[in-house]
């Protein structure tokens, strides 16, 4: 009798142990899920395979976001090095930044954009699948189109609202315009609610679009550099990669590179002051459909050059500034399974490469303003500072 209920207690015992392990494991499952929420990103597994399932952007966080930058540009007090332009940094941040500053041992894409530029934005995103960080040109009257703009990309795209911070800048004085210039007449751009269809994304982005076609016809030259440099400053992490917003980066590039920056220890303190960027060929190809024939990968690429629907970037522009990345020896070396360095090449005037780099490089000269040989000074800056 007694042996019996010993046996049945035993039994009790081990099978109320079992369920509380069970809750806990609940538990602990229903609090991780919590802390996933409240970072505004659950994840979820689909065919064995992890994806990212983006919380909701209700009406109600659209109007916060809205608040949120329109009182940033109501207090900044922000001015670039010649009082030209005022700078609102980090008008609205990538909610995975969260509110803390400190910097990452990460890489961020780094760019630059008009109001109608923007567009570009989330094929761009896309493929980097990372943190980027956005410096947008508008004039004083536009900045409600970026506004709307940029709240429109987080709407209809969940991966801009997680990974991009965007900042804005704006000049101060906006002269009368020109005789002759190209002017569009300024509505009051659409208003963004979670109603709002993204099926159109790039019209309304076209519908939002600005008091003047081309911003050096109304005597404001766009301040290239004084963005890129923006951009830069509010990158919280080691290295960074400055492209043009209409740029599409190869596919995994971030990734490849950070394992790349791993095994070779660049985020050790030991290799802290090393001096070396890390050039990346950049080309141009024929797009008779948007996005389908953009390649992701290097042997993507090597077959659209092979039959002439690809070919270094600036061929015919400016060839001197691009001939010295040595796209032959890049060509002819196959597609390496693993991100390495393939070669050194040492700076010449006039090379103006697209590099990945630490983000203690020097910043660009901000008195070049519109397009052309904006950049070289900078690379030319690099090379003098070892």
């Amino acid at each position: 009798m007694w042996k019996k209920l010993v046996i049945f207690l035993v039994i009790l015992i081990a099978i109320l142990q079992i369920i509380h392990m069970a809750l806990l494991s609940r538990l602990e499952s229903i609090r991780s899920e919590r802390k996933k929420r409240a970072r505004g990103v659950a994840e979820v597994f689909l065919n064995g395979e992890r994806s990212m399932q983006f919380s909701e952007y209700t009406v109600t966080d659209i109007e916060n976001d809205r608040k949120k930058m329109q009182d940033a540009v109501r207090d900044s007090s922000i001015l670039d090095s010649f009082g030209e332009y005022q700078i609102i940094n980090h008008l609205i941040r990538a909610q995975v930044l969260g509110p803390r500053n400190f910097v990452r041992q990460d890489i961020s894409l780094v760019t630059q954009s008009s109001i109608s530029q923007l567009q570009n934005l989330p094929l761009l995103v896309k493929r980097w699948n990372g943190l980027v960080s956005v410096a947008v040109f508008a004039l004083t009257p536009d900045i409600p189109s970026a506004i709307e703009a940029i709240l429109l990309l987080r709407r209809c795209y969940p991966l801009i609202r997680y990974n991009v911070s965007f900042h804005l800048v704006y000049p101060l004085r906006v002269p009368s315009p020109r005789v002759g210039s190209a002017i569009v007449v300024h509505t009051s751009p659409p208003t963004i609610t979670d109603a709002t269809s993204c099926e159109n994304v790039e019209q309304m982005l076209e519908t939002m679009d600005v008091s003047v076609l081309n911003y050096d016809h109304n005597g404001v030259p766009y301040p290239n550099n004084l963005l890129r440099n923006v951009a830069r400053r509010n990158s919280l992490t080691e290295f960074v990669f400055v492209v043009d917003v209409d740029l599409v980066v190869s596919q995994n590039l971030r990734s490849e590179f950070l394992a790349f920056a791993k095994e070779s220890q660049l985020f050790l303190d030991s290799h802290k002051n090393d001096k070396t960027v890390y050039v990346v060929p950049a080309f141009e190809v024929k797009l008779e459909m948007p996005d389908a024939r953009i390649p992701t990968d290097k042997t993507a690429l090597l077959e659209m050059l092979s039959m002439l629907e690809a070919r270094p970037f600036y061929f015919e522009l400016c060839w001197k500034c691009q001939k010295h990345t040595d796209y032959e020896t890049w060509q002819r070396d196959p597609q390496a399974p693993h991100l390495a360095v393939m070669f050194e090449v040492l700076w010449r005037d006039p090379w103006e490469p697209f590099y990945i780099s630490r983000n203690d490089v020097p910043l660009y000269d901000e008195r070049f303003r519109q397009y052309g040989f904006n950049r070289i000074s900078q690379v030319c800056r690099i090379t003098v500072m070892g």
